[in-house]
């Protein structure tokens, strides 16, 4: 058994200044009107007055690590496009697991007996010839998921208000904070807004 720490990582090399460009260009079209000053103002005129249609037109993708139950509340949002990590044809020699207890000492002493017993009856059923797929059953929420997610800017800005806020999980803030210090570092002005996070920290 092998723990996993949480993490979102952006895999698009991204140019600021020609996003924030492409941006400017599209939403000026609905007044054909010509650009006066920086493509950065104009974005963040357009969030402060709630023309966030035009942000759709760029997205970014994540590389994010969590566990199974996180993953299934991250591709409910409709609007981004997940690939994720199939339980269905990955065959495990080893399961890795996100720990839910990183700060309660005696529940995660209970947890990690029970996921090393969970490991031993998913190797029983994979070394009797039960396929991945049916083996699975007995895999447990806190499995390791890998995906990638692609949404665009607005969606992103939406999942980060969502996802970090005080009534959500603490590993789905942990990732929706990572998302949010990525984008106030590569693209500041879209995220601006957006106050600054309690305890994003595991």
């Amino acid at each position: 058994m092998k723990i996993i720490e949480p993490s979102a990582m952006l895999i698009d090399n991204i140019n600021p200044a020609e996003i924030l460009a492409k941006i400017e260009r599209c939403g000026r079209v609905s007044h054909l009107s010509e650009s006066k000053g920086k493509p950065e103002e104009f974005v963040r005129m357009l969030i402060k007055r709630g023309h966030e249609s035009v942000l759709e037109h760029v997205s970014l993708t994540f590389h994010i690590i969590c566990d199974r139950a996180i993953m299934a509340e991250l591709t409910r949002h409709r609007l981004a496009s997940p690939t994720v990590e199939s339980t269905r044809f990955v065959k495990y020699k080893e399961i890795e697991v996100v720990n839910p207890f990183p700060n309660d000492p005696i529940a995660e002493t209970f947890w990690r007996s029970i996921m090393k017993v969970t490991e031993k009856n998913y190797q029983l059923f994979i070394d009797g010839g039960v396929k991945p797929e049916d083996a699975r059953s007995v895999l447990p929420l806190c499995l390791k998921s890998e995906l990638y997610m692609t949404a665009n800017l607005r969606e992103l800005r939406y999942i980060i208000k969502l996802r970090t806020s005080k009534a959500a999980h603490p590993q789905m803030r942990f990732i929706a904070g990572q998302i949010l210090n990525i984008l106030r570092d590569k693209l500041p002005v879209i995220v601006e807004d957006i106050k600054e996070v309690e305890s994003c920290s595991l």
